[in-house]
């Protein structure tokens, strides 16, 4: 009755087992086969018992079982029975699947018996897999974007773990990559980022924040290159972990130098072509103070060989205005010459009052050669906006000159443009340039901004766009909208040079 009970609760745990538990004799034959043997390999327990257990291998394994078992047996050589190892298994359908194999031997049994203790693995080599494709398809991604990531924990010493990506971005090999943030501040970033690097490095630790910047890498072999760095800080077990990336981001400079540089040309151009269609008015705007230059001194030399003598206050008169016309034509030069000057880009604080004044003297001339009246309508005491002066004229001027074009088929009472200035509900600073001409059609409305469109029959289509470029640039907005009573506005928005201080502080 006992050893009745003993096999019921010996059955009972065999068949409470996860893994496949069989028990073979020293002939290979089965004598036990537990209930989630039956599940792995698809027998019943009724059908295997009493087979030899090579029925459950494939190929080779299923040949060479017996052999094992004898030589076992006859040598006490252990290649299997009291190891593990990773095996492959035959279901009953003969398909095949792996499987943790653990054999050992009952101990003191005559005939002498073995078990064995199997552990389907098939959804964790599945994980695995998909593990290691994951990891490849993320290294593959990393070279190609230039992107390795990192993780320090910053309360142990030798904590970093670095990706495969880091060390061929910074040109090293993997025993010499950086221990820790201060090794790599003081051996990888460039002495003239450090400081800067260093210092908002300490603070997002202190802060446990978040730190995203652009700084120069040394490579080992003394090339520099430009990264975007970001780094997390959050709170570990052994204290502060920081996990962040290194992007490197040089051929994007380049590319973004490379296209500031062209638009720059182009804007030149720009200026350059303005000037050309404005020379007429230009010519007659410094010929005006040469001719009047002239006739003042030919007066003057009149009264010289006078043979009543000279008036003195004549005299000072005909001076007075040489000098005066001199200046005058000296500053439509300067001014001309300030324009079209291919220049290094400079920001600077810039009172738009003042920017419309110096540019009315370019544009003036061309609206009375076209009959047009110029009238400007400025708001007092306007704050000043952070700017490029020359490239904010070069888009009022473009805006005036369409203006102008705009009002030339209008009858004489409505050939008026406007430059406005005020100040928009949102805080910002606008400049309108507003005319009462023919207005925009819908399909001008839609590409207006669009390069090469134009709707003059000798324009190159590159004013707007390249102003709408130039005021993005500036953080502000270039936009349209219908004048009250017909005509067009034409407007930018600028923010004030104390908000745009205040953002970028903030």
């Amino acid at each position: 009755m006992t050893e009745t009970r003993a096999q019921l609760e010996f059955q009972a745990v065999l068949d409470a087992a996860v893994d496949a538990v069989i028990l073979i004799d020293d002939r290979g034959h089965v004598e036990t086969f537990n209930r989630a043997a039956e599940r792995m390999f698809g027998w019943a327990a009724a059908e295997i018992i009493g087979q030899n257990v090579s029925v459950l291998m494939p190929g080779t394994d299923r040949r060479n079982h017996d052999g094992y078992i004898s030589r076992f047996i006859s040598t006490g050589e252990a290649r299997i029975i009291g190891t593990g190892r990773e095996v492959e298994a035959q279901r009953k359908d003969g398909s095949l699947f792996p499987a943790l194999l653990a054999v050992g031997e009952v101990a003191k049994s005559q005939p002498r018996r073995f078990v064995g203790m199997l552990h389907d693995i098939t959804i964790r080599n599945h994980a695995l897999n998909a593990l290691r494709k994951s990891e490849s398809l993320l290294r593959a991604a990393q070279s190609i974007a230039g992107i390795g990531n990192f993780e320090l924990e910053l309360g142990r010493q030798d904590s970093a773990h670095w990706s495969d990506e880091i060390p061929r971005l910074l040109g090293r090999p993997k025993s010499e990559v950086p221990h820790d943030m201060d090794d790599f501040i003081r051996h990888v970033v460039h002495p003239d980022d450090r400081r800067r690097f260093e210092r908002d490095w300490r603070r997002t630790v202190a802060e446990l924040g978040q730190l995203e910047l652009e700084c120069r890498l040394l490579r080992a072999d003394g090339d520099i290159r430009t990264f975007e760095v970001r780094i997390q800080i959050d709170s570990g077990a052994q204290g502060p972990v920081a996990t962040g990336t290194l992007h490197d981001i040089t051929a994007r400079k380049l590319a973004e130098e490379e296209v500031r540089q062209s638009e720059s040309r182009l804007t030149h151009f720009a200026r350059l072509s303005t000037m050309g269609e404005m020379a007429a008015g230009l010519a007659h705007e410094i010929n005006q103070p040469l001719t009047a230059i002239a006739t003042f001194a030919q007066a003057a030399t009149r009264m010289l060989a006078s043979p009543e003598g000279i008036s003195r206050d004549d005299l000072d008169e005909a001076l007075q205005q040489i000098t005066t016309q001199a200046l005058r034509a000296g500053e439509v030069i300067r001014r001309l010459r300030s324009f079209v000057k291919n220049r290094e880009i400079s920001h600077q604080p810039v009172d738009c009052n003042r920017l419309i004044e110096d540019s009315r003297l370019l544009v003036e001339a061309d609206a009375r050669i076209n009959d047009v009246r110029l009238e400007i309508k400025s708001a007092l005491s306007l704050p000043p906006v952070n700017a490029d002066p020359v490239q904010l004229q070069q888009v009022l001027i473009n805006l005036i000159r369409n203006a102008i074009d705009a009002t030339l088929e209008t009858p004489g009472a409505r050939r008026q443009v406007s430059i406005v200035t005020g100040l928009t509900p949102e805080g910002l600073i606008e400049l309108a340039v507003v005319d009462h001409g023919h207005g925009l059609s819908a399909e001008a409305a839609e590409h207006l901004f669009n390069p090469f469109f134009t709707t003059k029959s000798g324009g190159t289509g590159l004013g707007l766009a390249i102003s709408r470029s130039i005021i993005r640039a500036h953080n502000g907005r270039l936009s349209h909208r219908t004048t009250p009573g017909g005509g067009c506005t034409f407007y930018f928005t600028l923010p004030t040079l104390d908000a745009l201080i205040n953002t970028n502080q903030s």
